[in-house]
């Protein structure tokens, strides 16, 4: 490859990464639907003409954040634990997960609300499980750590196995992480005019690890 290639490789990955995150700012804080591709072009100071070169259209493009934001943060979190994640069992990772969406609900509420409109937005356009496959496989690593925990557990009776594996991560995962975003968006109704409702999620992990004890 010649300098000029590689300089033009550059710069590409420079100016995704400009959009991707101008986008992930504008529909975090606007929803999706509401926020044109122009005005993602604008702030990210790219072209029009070069924002659809990199991603033909809007649902290419949200579905490129999702899969760069979810899976960076999940490499970060196994890069730093994999070591305490490798020791865990099966009801200590479940635990686990759940404190790192309680994080990212303290630490990065924006994420969470994208998540919520990504879900709205994909469903609303009828966007099918082929076109985001990339995103599920960046998650195939969490996936097969669960596996590995939940055949363990058959063994040491740390989560119940009377529930098949895959129905027991969906459960888990997608009622914790729905929960988190709804409480990030503020859609859920709340007797106190308090804004941080880690407790709730708290309790709600509590919950979770009740119910999935052998």
């Amino acid at each position: 490859m010649g300098r000029n290639s590689e300089r033009d490789e550059r710069e590409a990955i420079r100016r995704k990464n400009q959009l991707i995150n101008a986008g992930f700012e504008l529909f975090s804080a606007n929803g999706i639907e509401t926020v044109s591709l122009n005005a993602v072009a604008k702030k990210a100071d790219v072209g029009v003409a070069t924002m659809y070169n990199y991603f033909q259209n809007k649902i290419n493009f949200v579905i490129a954040i999702s899969t760069r934001i979810w899976g960076e943060m999940w490499e970060e979190t196994r890069e730093s634990f994999l070591d305490e994640l490798m020791k865990m069992n099966a009801y200590e990772l479940v635990d686990f997960y759940c404190n790192r969406i309680i994080d990212i609900y303290n630490e990065k509420p924006e994420l969470l609300k994208f998540s919520a409109n990504y879900k709205t937005f994909l469903h609303r356009e009828g966007v099918t499980q082929e076109q985001y496959k990339g995103q599920i496989e960046a998650l195939d690593s969490i996936w097969h750590l669960f596996q590995l925990k939940y055949n363990e557990a058959k063994h040491n009776k740390c989560i119940r196995t009377d529930i098949p594996e895959e129905e027991l991560f969906s459960s888990v995962t997608v009622t914790m992480l729905s929960m988190a975003e709804r409480y990030a968006q503020g859609i859920v109704w709340a007797n106190t005019q308090n804004s941080n409702h880690c407790k709730e999620l708290i309790h709600l992990k509590e919950m979770i690890l009740g119910w999935v004890k052998s």
